[in-house]
């Protein structure tokens, strides 16, 4: 930007300092400085342009959209790393950030609490892929047998495929008053499994039904046999989980069946014990809502199946959102 100064000009005598009238109007011919700040008289009187011929509308767009935009966007991160650690209540699916800290939760120098917030979405986050495939969100298998209904519980943990079918059938024995009236057979090309019992029995609706290989969550009494096939294969994946954000108005979180303040689904793509990084490759879209006071950040992660929170035994997590201002 070339800023100028009108030289001195001694008008004295008129005779040896006559300008000629064409050019004294001619602007451009009397820039002869890069002082920018100095202009014209006539900028305060309403004229378009500076002395440097610079367009004032130019300069009041360049400075609204640097300096003093409508909206403003800032970048946070928060971890349940910094989060005070309890013996009894700590869950790293479930916490709550304090923006302007609390002695009593986590510490904060960074943050403070933002005013007239009227946007947010997920930058990037880091979570750990459970190594438990049984957890307390799977592990019950609700049954009928011989007309009585029975519930074992699974022993959370790390499973192959064959040492999970010979936990299912230790525990469903337990049930039926010491005997052994179950056997089990895996099919490692298939990843199904066949169970056969003494007695008629059927599944009734519990939360271990991928770990079984069965269509759904319940099944009817028609199904009472002595042998099923179950013909679904064994899933022991956590394919996904939900980042709910409650603070944050629905309008704009990503609509769901469940009506969740869900801020964005968060594959886990890697092995079980590996942390993800999942980077939101979309693009800026942000749906905006009415100015709020944002104080706090409840982080809570939910799994694909059982609209539990996300069993990863309390593994660190960390998110990088961005939030955007409304400044008038």
């Amino acid at each position: 930007m070339d800023n100028t100064v009108i030289p001195y000009q001694d008008t004295s005598d008129s005779s040896e300092n006559d300008i000629d009238e064409s050019s004294s109007e001619d602007e451009h011919s009397q820039l002869l400085s890069n002082n920018i700040g100095v202009l014209y008289n006539k900028f305060n009187t309403g004229d378009d342009q500076f002395m440097n011929m610079e367009s004032k509308q130019e300069y009041l767009k360049s400075r609204n959209e640097l300096f003093t935009p409508e909206i403003s966007k800032i970048r946070i991160l928060v971890d349940s790393k910094n989060i005070t650690h309890t013996t009894t209540s700590h869950d790293t699916s479930n916490y709550t950030v304090e923006l302007n800290g609390d002695d009593n939760n986590n510490s904060t120098a960074g943050f403070g609490n933002y005013e007239n917030v009227i946007g947010i979405r997920l930058i990037k986050a880091i979570v750990a892929n459970s190594f438990y495939r049984v957890n307390v969100n799977n592990n019950i298998i609700n049954f009928m047998y011989g007309g009585s209904p029975k519930q074992a519980t699974l022993t959370p943990g790390a499973y192959t495929f064959s040492d999970l079918a010979t936990e299912i059938i230790t525990q469903m024995n337990v049930k039926i008053d010491g005997s052994d009236p179950f056997t089990i057979t895996t099919d490692s090309s298939t990843l199904k499994y066949t169970i056969e019992a003494d007695d008629v029995f059927y599944f009734q609706k519990s939360n271990s039904w991928r770990l079984l290989g069965l269509f759904n969550m319940d099944e009817p009494e028609t199904l009472a046999h002595t042998t099923r096939n179950l013909h679904n294969v064994v899933d022991h994946s956590i394919h996904f989980v939900d980042l709910v954000i409650p603070e944050i108005p629905y309008i704009a979180c990503k609509h769901n069946m469940s009506s969740k303040h869900i801020i964005d689904r968060i594959p886990l793509d890697k092995p079980s014990g590996d942390m993800v990084s999942y980077i939101n490759t979309s693009d800026s879209f942000m749906n905006y809502f009415y100015p709020i006071k944002l104080s706090k950040l409840t982080i809570q992660l939910y799994e694909d199946t059982n609209n539990d929170f996300y069993d990863c035994q309390n593994a660190d997590n960390s998110f990088e959102f961005e939030i955007a201002l409304f400044n008038k």
